[in-house]
């Protein structure tokens, strides 16, 4: 049966190649004498074992296709046109019995081939899609690196008129009355001016940070006292809202170095995240663990988790990493505000980016937990910053 099969594909490949290519496509990479090949080798392995079958199959897909996709996808169509060409052939050709035996002879070749053709074509789509990603990694790198410079320039840039500006505002400050309408007015400039100095202060910290160029002053402080400090100024801001801000004691050595500056600049913006995302008559608190003791060395005793928590709306699942993006927002566009404390609030979405920035300076982590959103039921969101508990001033400045 075999020899008389081999015998048969010769006699029919003109016939078979011509049935291919009535159907193929004209910008097809393949011609009649690339299929008449490939059925010359089909014929001369008809009837072997299938470990030479396959072992033909594979050299004949390394000099047929090679590393070239496209004509991997070619031979994947003309593959299937070729079988359904064969089995027209030979239910013309033979009887039901014979084609079905024929068939049984040529359809373990012609499987191991698709099967290398879309391997092929399966390596190249892959390898083609790695480049693609590197190139769009590559554009996003050098896209980040302009929108920082950019950021940079700006920032230093609104200095300039900022400062005149403010020059100007005091001179007349100091020239109006007290409690005279210029004077509010004056005053009113100056509030604004505040609230600029530090959204372009945001600018560049989101700018070092993105540079890898944070500077940190280092020295041994405690980070009990620290945030004590930045909640003392906060109280006031707090009551205004009429959310109360608690924090426990520590009940744990909090002594390590860092830079406490750049420290309560972090904190700080935490903790105002968490009363602009708690309604009214909400709470804030603030506690601390020590963790990790057994990474604990001559230099390290181990970590201090201080958690954030609020009674406020929660963060949905999917932008709890989110939120620490730049310019990323939770909340709608139409409730933005300038304001820093007013309830679901927008902002300049630098905060949280620059305290990732800041934690992370100081070989620490932040990461947030919650419920989930839900401004009826409040499942609130806590903030975790850990940071190392250095024994000895270590070296990340």
């Amino acid at each position: 049966m075999s020899q008389s099969l081999k015998l048969w594909l010769r006699q029919e490949s003109a016939s078979l190649c011509a049935a291919v290519f009535e159907n193929t496509p004209p910008a097809l990479s393949l011609n009649h004498d690339d299929v008449s090949q490939f059925l010359a080798t089909l014929a001369d392995h008809v009837g072997l074992h299938s470990e030479f079958q396959l072992a033909a199959v594979q050299g004949w897909a390394l000099t047929a296709i090679g590393q070239d996709g496209p004509r991997s996808r070619d031979w994947l169509w003309v593959l299937r046109l070729l079988k359904e060409a064969l089995i027209k052939a030979l239910d013309q050709n033979m009887s039901p019995s014979e084609a079905l035996k024929s068939w049984r002879g040529l359809d373990e070749f012609l499987t191991y081939a698709m099967i290398e053709a879309s391997q092929l074509a399966t390596d190249f789509e892959r390898a083609n899609l790695l480049e693609q990603i590197v190139q769009l990694r590559n554009q996003q790198e050098i896209f980040e690196r302009s929108k920082s410079n950019f950021i940079n320039v700006a920032a230093h840039e609104l200095r300039t008129p900022l400062t005149i500006l403010e020059g100007y505002a005091n001179m007349i400050r100091a020239e109006a009355e007290e409690g005279s309408r210029f004077h509010i007015y004056t005053e009113g400039l100056g509030n604004g001016f505040r609230r600029m100095h530090e959204i372009i202060g945001d600018m560049i910290d989101a700018s070092l940070i993105d540079l890898g160029s944070v500077e940190l002053k280092v020295r041994q402080i405690n980070l009990e006292s620290t945030i004590r400090l930045v909640t003392d100024k906060l109280q006031k801001i707090f009551a205004e809202r009429k959310v109360e801000l608690i924090v426990s004691p520590f009940y744990v050595d909090s002594e390590t170095y860092g830079d406490e500056e750049r420290l309560a600049k972090a904190f700080t913006k935490v903790i105002m995240n968490g009363l602009k995302y708690t309604p009214d008559n909400g709470q804030v608190n603030i506690t601390a663990a020590f963790i990790r003791q057994d990474e604990a060395s001559d230099e390290l005793a181990g970590y201090i988790d201080v958690q954030i928590s609020d009674s406020g709306i929660g963060i949905a699942p999917e932008n709890q990493d989110l939120i620490f993006n730049k310019f990323a927002s939770t909340s709608a566009y139409e409730l933005h505000s300038s304001s820093k404390t007013n309830f679901k609030g927008g902002g300049a979405g630098l905060g949280l980016a620059i305290v990732k920035g800041i934690i992370e300076a100081h070989e620490g982590r932040i990461w947030a937990e919650s419920p989930g959103y839900d401004e009826e039921k409040l499942p609130g969101t806590t903030f975790h910053i850990e940071l190392p508990i250095w024994i000895n001033q270590p070296e990340i400045e």
